[in-house]
């Protein structure tokens, strides 16, 4: 789903895979960070989003804004729109995909290349770029199964050995989801903490939003921490269009006292 894009603020990431997904970026990892490395993406989880809906009673959760943003820079903004959204979609319809503000001669010169294929990806690495950057780690088996149901990702890798990696080594990743023709959804936008601000994060989203609006799909989403909104709005995203908010099932276990009680009721 670069986040999910972020700042150098602290954040604490939840210990279960249905918890919040947030980036962490430690103290130390910021103080050890170049001038001109770039900003990370953070993202939140599939199980999460801007609000929640409870299926168990008696269930206190507590989940902060997570801003549901639509890219309007897409061909057909309409398609797969109710009327009332067409209207407002139809607006965009003309605009161009996002612009390459770094090309990636650029980010050769730096030690970087972009890979739009699953070829390569080593799913450990891959969870241990999840991890540096605060996301839950993903079981093995399932990240694998998720990676092959993906319908267009951008990673970015080392082409020599530096303090920052070693060559060949995973330095950021984005993919997203979709039914390949009328939405479109990025999760998982994350950047090695040592490759933060220089630019790294926001190319693999204008990559990655270009890939997608080449196929077409006229619906494109992600949700975001708010510190991160600026990115995404340079990128032709929007916050929460004409009030839509986005929603994740919140699966909370009950407090002991609730699963008593309903032991008791069930007797």
């Amino acid at each position: 789903m670069m986040a999910q894009a972020g700042c150098s603020t602290q954040r604490v990431a939840s210990t279960s895979r249905s918890g919040r997904a947030e980036a962490l970026v430690s103290s130390s990892a910021a103080a050890s960070r170049p001038p001109w490395h770039g900003v990370a993406a953070r993202h939140l989880s599939t199980a999460h989003a801007s609000s929640c809906v409870r299926a168990v009673p008696h269930v206190s959760v507590s989940i902060p804004q997570k801003p549901k943003l639509c890219y309007v820079g897409v061909v057909r903004a309409s398609e797969g729109m109710s009327p009332d959204k067409s209207q407002w979609g139809s607006q965009f319809a003309s605009l161009s995909p996002p612009l390459l503000s770094k090309t990636d001669e650029h980010f050769r010169q730096q030690g970087v290349e972009f890979v739009d294929t699953r070829s390569g990806i080593v799913v450990s690495e891959l969870n241990a770029l999840f991890e540096k950057v605060g996301f839950p780690r993903r079981d093995p088996a399932k990240l694998k199964i998720a990676l092959e149901n993906t319908h267009a990702l951008v990673w970015a890798r080392a082409t020599r050995t530096t303090r920052y990696a070693s060559e060949g080594q995973m330095v950021a990743f984005a993919r997203a989801t979709s039914d390949g023709v009328l939405s479109a959804t990025i999760w998982d936008v994350s950047v090695l903490p040592s490759w933060q601000r220089g630019g790294l994060g926001r190319a693999l989203m204008e990559r990655l939003t270009r890939s997608l609006v080449a196929d077409s799909i006229p619906t494109i989403t992600l949700y975001a921490e708010p510190a991160v909104l600026g990115l995404y709005e340079k990128l032709g995203f929007v916050t929460d269009p004409e009030g839509i908010k986005g929603m994740a099932f919140a699966r909370e276990k009950r407090d002991k006292t609730s699963a008593v009680a309903g032991t008791v009721a069930r007797r």
